[in-house]
């Protein structure tokens, strides 16, 4: 295909380490390739699977889904486990064979890649002739560094030796925040590589059509109320995240004291499935420790993981989101709680604070610091108007994050640096 046909007939590649099409996790990227689809654009996934022996391809919700076997065989098994000994992923070696037979063997204006680590170093090593350009997303993870916590890959000296050998081998480097966009530059990104997008939250994040957000936001107070026994004229706090120490969940629990001393009792309920680390354990069990340590054991309820469906609902009924995470590049959690009208309370280092901050959407707090969250929410709290102003702002923010606006962001930026390879 020559480059000038590419604005109207694209075909695109999504690389994601796993992939299905029903999991919360990949709902942003089903909608995102769907809205492509709707613009013309030929957009197929291709993921990794450790469970079979061949190449595989199924359609899935219309669209083309490829699974490469990384694990397959004794050999490719003894393969993965040697190259794990130097960068610290299970399927590395199988990925990267599979990949490189593959992309030999397809035709695609551009492969769009989730990761630069491991996904983008998998492509990065593929044979320049043939290849499609490779266009990197930054999610965090993958270059971030949180060792104290046990968080990011960018912590590993492996992969922080590769990161630029991605980056000069990728036509454009998509950040998902500002924080991100400045790390990559402080890795060795070309900054002139690097755009800024954020993701997206899927279209059940906000209200359903002809719902008005006060019933909403009266039911689901009354389904949490009664679920969990909580007291109606309480106000309600909500952290929903998985359980993992870099989310600085912790420092929540730690901002309870402060706000009794305040004269208010918020109810928490800590919503997410645990997560186990070399240094934390059981990182639920952890939090539970530390709110009985503290005296606020009374006033938190661990709610454990929840079905998608019921995310809505548990942040339109709260007072409050917290995300006090130590450092994330984004949190898709701030922007779906502002979509119900639920002021964020986040820290300055969580992606997402910086476009709570240009809309002045909620507050941002210090990260590691539970007197900051008590001030905070102290100050979202105690005054109705206040709230009010907060959550109206919120509402009118979170459209610009609807995965129609973000795969036309991601669109136009394609198009654009394609259309400059011409």
């Amino acid at each position: 295909m020559c480059r000038s046909d590419r604005g109207l007939t694209m075909r695109v590649l999504y690389f994601i380490p796993r992939y299905d099409s029903a999991a919360m996790g990949n709902r942003i990227h089903t909608e995102v390739i769907a809205e492509w689809r709707a613009q013309g654009v030929t957009a197929e996934v291709i993921t990794l699977a450790t469970g079979g022996n061949h190449l595989t391809m199924r359609v899935e919700e219309g669209i083309t889904v490829h699974r490469l076997p990384v694990s397959a065989g004794y050999l490719a098994k003894l393969a993965n486990r040697a190259v794990a000994a130097i960068w610290p992923y299970p399927y590395l070696a199988g990925a990267i064979t599979h990949y490189r037979r593959f992309i030999q063997n397809a035709r695609y204006d551009l492969v769009h890649i989730e990761t630069a680590f491991p996904l983008g170093l998998v492509a990065a090593l593929a044979p320049r002739r043939g290849s499609p350009p490779l266009a990197v997303t930054l999610p965090g993870a993958d270059i971030m560094a949180e060792p104290e916590y046990d968080y990011g890959y960018g912590r590993f000296r492996a992969v922080r030796a590769v990161l630029p050998q991605v980056f000069r081998r990728a036509l454009v480097l998509r950040a998902d925040s500002p924080q991100i966009h400045d790390l990559a530059v402080r890795l060795g990104a070309d900054a002139q590589k690097v755009v800024t997008i954020p993701y997206n939250i899927t279209a059940d994040s906000f209200p359903s059509p002809g719902v008005e957000l006060a019933e909403l936001r009266r039911r689901s107070r009354a389904m949490l109320v009664e679920r969990h026994s909580l007291d109606p004229a309480r106000p309600i706090v909500v952290s929903l995240n998985r359980l993992h120490p870099f989310k600085g969940i912790a420092y929540l629990i730690d901002a309870l004291p402060p706000m009794r001393a305040r004269g208010l009792r918020p109810q928490v309920l800590i919503v997410g499935p645990s997560r186990r680390t070399p240094q934390f354990g059981d990182y639920g069990d952890y939090l539970s420790r530390r709110a009985a340590d503290l005296g606020v054991g009374d006033a938190v309820t661990m709610v454990g993981g929840i079905p998608h469906h019921e995310a809505l609902a548990y942040l339109a009924a709260a007072d409050a989101a917290v995300v006090p995470s130590v450092a994330e590049s984004f949190s898709r959690v701030v922007i779906e709680a502002a979509a119900v009208g639920t002021p964020p309370v986040v820290t300055r280092t969580t992606g997402a604070s910086a476009y709570v901050a240009a809309q002045h959407a909620g507050l941002l707090v210090e990260p590691r610091s539970g007197e900051s969250i008590a001030q905070a929410l102290a100050t979202l709290l105690a005054d109705a108007g206040t709230w009010e102003g907060y959550s109206q702002r919120a509402v009118a923010m979170a459209p610009a994050f609807s995965s129609a606006q973000i795969a036309a962001d991601l669109l136009r930026l394609y198009r654009s640096v394609l259309a400059s390879e011409s």
